[in-house]
């Protein structure tokens, strides 16, 4: 059941009209002006974090050419994994197939069972050995995947907060160089057990996907480091960051949204939208004496 916000009297549920029955206040309007100026200020307020948001979006992609160039290169690490690091060629009784040890090879080898394959023969037989030596060497590559897709992940997710994630995506970066360092010497490893091993059909090869692997996360490394020295370009709205601690103090109950002035925080553009209110009420006050003066000139003439 509705309170009358005046007398504070119940309404009955089967009133329909705007009155209060009561006290015969219009309850749709009543304190308007107060309610209007309430909400003036939390709109002000929220406006305010919606605009610190834009310039950090902003900043943190196109603010500034490093910003820009972290875009464009988050993707490299991602891109290198289509190179092979090396191959892998089986040539068993049951089994003749190819084996990529790249991020599109491991897929290819997940979804077609070569990856199946794998993990069975190297639980047993006298190639055991050689079959451990290259599924080391696939997760080596699938660690490598992991930290590439948390450049892309982290750098997409850096408005988060602009200034730490660059530090955090410079380690990653580090931890991917390492990575790639240590698949590619498993690599490397599994070809020569391959060779030295009695009786298996399993052959190898290295290429120089690692290469490209490695330059991708030093690129992206170098660039977030450039930008953890220098900063990213943010550019406020004059008042913006008055209005977020305002905002803080509000929510925590340290100030009172009403005791506030209206506008809160007043600026360059606050001062010329009053500007333009007192030019546009001088006008009406002045057309107003003018209707008013041409009417008292004909009461005059009668």
């Amino acid at each position: 059941m509705a309170v009358c916000p005046k007398c504070k009297q119940k309404i009955p549920i089967f009133h329909i009209g705007q009155l209060c029955p009561n006290c015969k206040v219009n309850i749709r309007f009543y304190d308007f002006d107060k309610k209007f100026y309430h909400d003036a200020k939390k709109a002000e307020l929220s406006l305010a974090k919606i605009s610190i948001l834009i310039a950090h979006l902003k900043a943190n992609f196109i603010g500034s050419k490093l910003a820009v160039i972290r875009l464009c290169t988050m993707i490299l690490p991602v891109l290198s994994l289509l190179v092979p690091y090396a191959g892998a060629n089986i040539s068993q009784p049951f089994y003749d197939g190819k084996l990529s040890l790249s991020a599109l090879g491991l897929f290819n080898a997940f979804s077609d069972g070569s990856l199946d394959y794998v993990l069975a023969m190297k639980s047993g037989g006298p190639d055991r050995l050689a079959f451990i030596s290259l599924f080391a060497a696939i997760i080596g590559i699938a660690v490598v995947t992991v930290f590439a897709l948390l450049v892309f992940l982290l750098t997409v997710l850096s408005i988060i907060n602009i200034r730490k994630m660059p530090k955090v995506i410079c380690a990653v970066s580090l931890l991917g160089i390492a990575a790639t360092i240590t698949a590619t010497v498993l690599c490397f490893r599994f070809p020569h057990t391959a060779d030295i091993a009695d009786g298996v059909l399993l052959s190898g090869n290295v290429s120089f996907g690692y290469v490209i692997t490695v330059i991708a996360f030093a690129v992206v490394f170098v660039v977030n480091l450039l930008i953890l020295k220098n900063g990213l370009n943010i550019i406020y709205k004059e008042g913006d960051i008055e209005r977020k601690e305002i905002a803080k103090k509000v929510k925590n109950g340290e100030i009172n949204l009403d005791d506030l002035p209206q506008p809160i925080v007043e600026t360059e553009e606050t001062r010329l939208i009053d500007k333009e209110i007192k030019q546009q009420q001088e006008l009406y006050h002045k057309k107003e004496n003018e209707i008013n003066g041409e009417g008292g000139d004909d009461s005059e003439e009668d």
